[in-house]
């Protein structure tokens, strides 16, 4: 729904719409989870040559979203999923972003979701453990109870600024649309940029050289890719808001593991520490079932099956509760 609003407003408006402030968030917020799915999937169909993207996809988003965030920043002073909805960035007094501006942006468009989704894993880590009682130590125990409660809480601090700051906006009382950009002291507007004549327009009217075909090659190529896949994930996000058994963060779905010989001999017992489970739990990727500490352990240090090698994270295991 804000995506088809956003599509609707015009920009002869004095500043942008909220629609248009919440679908670009909405584009940011999808790249993330859709972009880890192809990563699994690759991940587990090629796991000799490409295994290494599930167990450090955090990193390699990381460093494209770097390199994609740095590059539209640096030519249209914006972020991409604000670039790709006409929006920029600039100072109070619509002075537009210095260099400064630009570094402390791109801190906050790319350090700190990465931080942020490092903070969360471990959180559901400490949920996981605490509700299965794996915890010893008192201490530990209360401890890891503090951090979740602490964790919860700023979540809804959180959530109420951005909805005060997202109502103050609607009513005029702020320039800010974001909560970060008033930290940062900046605002959103329209980019109005000219349309300039296109790389491949060039090419075809004679009028380029050709030392800069090489360059005009690679950065338009990957320009258009990255503004098409947007298009696309914004049309099946809306395609699914239609369809409730439908999320675009399902696909591509892999096939189940097959069944192989070692299977047999690890017949109700747990395969590291080969004694019947404790706190049976099993790991989706292969089909294995293990002792819920000895799974978490091996993936906290491995993140891999310790028994077919395929890709996997702490996060994957799944409890399971026997009828007996």
């Amino acid at each position: 729904m804000i995506e088809n609003a956003a599509n609707f407003t015009r920009t002869y408006q004095i500043k942008p719409s909220i629609f248009e402030v919440l679908a670009q968030q909405s584009l940011t917020d999808t790249l993330y989870p859709a972009l880890q799915k192809v990563a699994i999937f690759l991940s587990a169909k090629f796991p000799e040559k490409l295994g290494f993207l599930d167990a450090y996809y955090d990193e390699a988003f990381l460093a494209l979203s770097g390199l994609l965030q740095f590059y539209y920043l640096k030519n249209h002073d914006g972020s991409f999923s604000e670039n790709f909805y006409g929006l920029k960035r600039v100072l109070v007094d619509d002075e537009p972003l210095n260099h400064h501006e630009k570094e402390l942006s791109l801190i906050f468009l790319v350090l700190m979701p990465y931080f942020k989704r490092k903070i969360e894993d471990k959180i559901q880590m400490y949920r996981i453990e605490c509700a299965e009682g794996c915890i010893r130590n008192d201490f530990e125990r209360r401890s890891k109870q503090i951090v979740i409660h602490s964790h919860s809480a700023f979540e809804v601090a959180w959530s109420l600024l951005a909805l005060n700051n997202h109502l103050q906006y609607l009513a005029g009382k702020t320039e800010y649309s974001q909560p970060l950009l008033n930290l940062l002291k900046l605002k959103l507007v329209y980019s109005n940029e000219e349309p300039s004549l296109s790389f491949w327009g060039q090419v075809f009217k004679g009028n380029i050289r050709f030392s800069d075909i090489s360059g005009g090659l690679l950065r338009n190529a990957a320009s258009t890719v990255l503004e098409t896949t947007a298009f696309f994930l914004q049309f099946l996000q809306t395609w699914s808001a239609q369809k409730p058994n439908f999320s675009i963060t399902d696909l591509p779905k892999i096939e189940a593991p097959t069944p192989d010989n070692r299977a047999r001999a690890y017949g109700g017992k747990c395969p590291l520490c080969l004694q019947t489970w404790r706190i049976p739990t099993a790991l989706p990727v292969s089909g294995y079932i293990f002792c819920f500490r000895c799974i978490l352990k091996h993936l906290s240090e491995a993140q891999k099956c310790p028994v077919t090698n395929l890709p996997a994270k702490s996060l994957d295991i799944v409890r399971l509760y026997p009828n007996d």
